[in-house]
């Protein structure tokens, strides 16, 4: 096992552990259905820290149930410069109180160690921690005993659209024994209910515990519920006036299921009993550094800008890999979207499975195909317990077209498999219950309006997108019928380019125009809300300069090559831009703009899969097909581990800070003359070698069949 790379990643589940401003930062294993988030509230005494439970419990998008721990039960001051160490854990140091914080994940789950010392490193004699079951981890309340706060919490549920953990119906708690609590989470979602169950383990008796609302439940009562329950538990962490080890030390033991609270007993048992802290950590270190293994950057030890790049490119693999997120118990049950009780006995079950962007379903398909086909699977059961018979997604549903669609046309899933997706993928764009798809087809694109907050030129390029991915798999299976239905609509946003600027532009229901998406294009005074993608007039324009399945006639309706060059020179930056000048007689100005943006590239752009892809040169511009069109490395060797024990290189041995222009690109020693690469033959294994040179190849430029697939010219 190579393990050097494992020290680069500085925070597998994310660098900047003191925010919480989006589903990505955390601490867990791989495609684990428990995440850790540390988020702080700034409050009048201070800041308190809550560190949530998001136990993702839906098929797709990120809804959760949340349960939050906040240490010492009220505000406290945060250490500078405090990191998480190994990956999958989290490291915390507090003042005032003095608190030494550690989490560590489990597939299911987390264990926590808290250390309450003094200032003059003495134990503490007395602990608290609260217990946040409201769903919104600003609510902790005084702390005090009731009666005694100034500010016992409002009790209130929250509303649901604050954040994806609200909604809470209702909460409920029950104290088993002094050193267990199990208890439950039920959040209203828009088509179903949400069940979340946990089961906490104290190292510790619990001393007291009581509900920061008096209302619910008197004091060391063992059943308490409510909308916004917080519920303080004290601890003795001293034996006595003799000092022993562990003294000041609470370790508590957390784990989940969407069955019951038998469940998660039963996870906390089969995933930590009999195990410490430690082993817990190490095992979490473990999964990551095999499921990080399957990409190494073999370059030794360099400067800190290879350092860096080296540690961004490991932080970015391991953000692909977050979701989906397993949904079974440890006995294969789960609760599907029928609200029934189902038996995993084929598949791992996963939720969340539409988290992230297609191109990180398509690194998956590459690099972790059993992964894919389980996802897939999943997918599919879903669709099985659909009353309404839809595939897990929102709006367009294009996520989930392009998933099924990419992994059956690179050959990982069995074609046994393809009637069963053909069905699901074919009722699920004819279904009359999914308003916005049923707007589309009447009217021929999304129009302007139908779908609030959401901008219609994107929406139609994705039910553009969503409809050829269909029209493949029936073509494919040769269903003509189904390929004549819906080939108007693969070519949906057709509807949305002006004819004499190729500039993209809004259109009501009565195929008027909105105003002009570029003010300098008419006398007509610019209104922002024309284009809801977002209020801006330049993206707005360009939002149809990338149609993946069909570049070839986005170019022509730009003005073919040159025209399409220069619109790409103007845009504003999107990451599918530098690989469209593929398209043009300069392929080099897009080799410098991969060089650009991944240099500028940091965690916060939230396309981790895009970084991934680009650094090794290669990027699926069009999922669905089994191309990879070529861009330049970020590294001068990587090797990539591929199902069946086979290995692919890639190789930039040229490759400087000057030299970031490709000169040709060799497969196996002979060179290719082709835009892209297939999926076929990187899955045979071999070298990926990319000539580099310090200036533009002007003459390097692809024509024709040599061009990454399109749809058709016109």
């Amino acid at each position: 096992m190579i393990r050097r790379f494992t020290w680069f990643v500085l925070a597998v589940c994310f660098p900047a552990i003191l925010s919480a401003s989006d589903p990505y930062q955390g601490i867990c294993v791989p495609f684990g259905g428990v995440k850790v988030v540390p988020r702080i509230t700034e409050r009048q005494e201070g800041k308190v820290l809550t560190l949530e439970h998001w136990f993702f419990n839906t098929a797709s998008g990120p809804a959760y149930g949340s349960m939050g721990l906040v240490p010492s039960a009220g505000p406290l001051s945060l250490q500078e410069g405090t990191t998480p160490q190994t990956p999958g854990s989290l490291h915390i140091v507090t003042r005032n109180p003095d608190m030494d914080l550690m989490v560590t994940a489990t597939p299911r789950g987390a264990m926590h160690r808290y250390a309450f010392f003094t200032p003059s490193g003495e134990p503490q004699k007395e602990g608290r921690i609260l217990l946040d079951l409201s769903g919104t981890g600003d609510n902790p309340g005084s702390g005090e005993s009731p009666g005694t706060g100034d500010n016992p919490g409002s009790g209130e549920s929250p509303v649901a659209g604050d954040n994806p953990g609200s909604g809470i119906l209702w909460a409920g708690l029950r104290v088993e024994d002094p050193n267990t609590v199990t208890g439950s989470i039920i959040n209203r979602a828009d088509k179903e209910t949400r069940h979340t169950y946990f089961a906490i383990r104290f190292s510790r008796p619990v001393k007291r515990f009581f509900a920061t609302d008096s209302t619910m439940a008197p004091e060391n009562y063992p059943l308490m519920g409510g909308p916004g329950l917080d519920v303080v538990f004290v601890f003795d962490l001293v034996k006595g006036g003799q000092q022993f080890v562990g003294d000041g030390v609470l370790e508590i033991q957390i784990a989940f299921s969407s069955i019951d609270a038998m469940g998660a007993l039963n996870n906390l048992k089969a995933e930590q009993d009999g195990k410490g802290f430690e082993t817990l950590l190490w095992e979490a270190g473990q999964l990551w550094e095999k499921e990080l293994g399957v990409i190494t950057i073999d370059e030794p030890r360099g400067n800190e800008v290879l350092e860096s790049r080296r540690s961004l490119f490991y932080e970015s693999l391991s953000r692909t890999m977050i979701h989906p997120a397993l949904s079974h118990d440890a006995d294969g049950r789960f609760r599907g979207n029928d609200n029934n009780i189902h038996t995993s006995e084929y598949h791992v079950n996963y939720a969340a499975l539409y988290q992230g962007s297609m191109v990180r379903d398509v690194l998956m398909t590459l690099i972790k195909p059993e992964r894919s086909r389980q996802f897939v699977a999943s997918g599919l059961a879903h669709y099985d317990r659909s009353v309404p018979k839809l595939l897990p997604g929102e709006g367009v549903l294009d996520k989930a077209m392009s998933q099924l669609t990419d992994a059956c046309i690179k050959g990982i899933l069995p074609a046994s498999l393809t009637p069963r997706l053909l069905e699901a993928m074919t009722n699920t764009m004819q279904t009359p219950f999914q308003g916005l798809l049923s707007t589309a087809r009447e009217t021929g694109f999304v129009p302007a309006g139908a779908e609030p907050g959401s901008g219609s030129i994107r929406l139609t390029k994705d039910f553009s997108y969503a409809n050829w991915c269909l029209m493949v798999m029936a073509s494919g299976a040769g269903q003509t019928e189904t390929v004549n239905r819906v080939r108007p609509f693969v070519t949906a946003y057709q509807w949305l380019i002006e004819p004499e600027t190729g500039f993209a532009r809004e259109r009501n229901r009565d195929l008027s125009w909105t105003a002009p998406a570029d003010p300098s294009a008419s006398s007509e005074p610019a209104n922002p809300s024309a284009c809801s993608e977002p209020a801006d007039s330049l993206a707005c324009r360009d939002a149809l300069l990338f149609v993946p399945h069909n570049m070839a006639d986005i170019v022509e309706r730009t003005g073919g090559r040159k025209g399409f060059e220069r619109r790409l020179d103007k845009a504003e930056s999107f990451q599918e831009l530098p690989y469209l000048y593929t398209w043009t007689a300069s392929p080099w100005k897009g080799q410098e703009k991969i060089r650009k943006m991944m240099d500028a590239y940091s965690l916060e752009d939230e396309t981790p899969a895009w970084f991934v892809f680009s650094a090794m040169g290669l990027y699926p511009l069009c999922p669905g097909t089994d191309q990879y069109v070529l861009g330049v490395p970020y590294f001068k060797r990587m090797t990539v581990r591929l199902e069946g024990g086979k290995v692919l290189t890639i190789e930039a041995p040229r490759l400087t800070e000057k030299n970031i222009y490709v000169k040709e690109v060799k497969w196996n020693g002979k060179v290719l003359d082709t835009s892209y690469i297939t999926h076929g033959l990187l899955l045979e294994g071999g070298t990926l070698e990319f000539s580099m040179t310090d200036h533009p190849v002007r003459g390097r430029s692809f024509r024709n069949e040599k061009l990454p697939y399109s749809y058709l010219k016109k």
